[in-house]
């Protein structure tokens, strides 16, 4: 069972971050709404494209890792995916809801979200 259970998070992960990172490139998303929840003006659109870029990196690699796809380089490229969303993870669940009072059923689903992506990109990768 935990295997069909890794498999089932694996796809849940890959096609969350591969359907925020193409809504980024819309202004949709969740990648959208947190980057416009910390920063403002035109920076927002740049961190939301740059956060839609590495979600679709992302969710095409764990997807090629589930069908066994051999990719050079792909520990390396997940350990750089890994490191880009604790520092997301850092600003947008630690830094900026110590600025705002943020509602704590939305922090907590929030969290969860991003805990099961991080822990999913982490047990995908043999590196970390």
């Amino acid at each position: 069972m935990d295997r069909i259970g890794n498999l089932l998070l694996y796809i849940a992960v890959a096609l969350y971050l591969f359907a925020n990172g193409i809504l980024g490139f819309s202004n949709g998303g969740d990648f959208h709404t947190m980057s416009s929840a910390i920063f403002s003006g035109n920076i927002v659109g740049i961190v939301t494209t740059i956060l839609s870029v590495i979600g679709l990196i992302a969710g095409v690699l764990l997807l090629l890792q589930l069908f066994r796809i051999a990719i050079p380089n792909i520990e390396l490229l997940m350990l750089i995916v890994i490191i880009v969303w604790v520092v997301f993870m850092v600003i947008v669940d630690i830094i900026h809801p110590l600025g705002s009072k943020p509602n704590l059923l939305a922090y907590l689903v929030q969290l969860a979200t991003h805990l099961m992506v991080l822990g999913a990109l982490i047990s995908a990768s043999k590196s970390a």
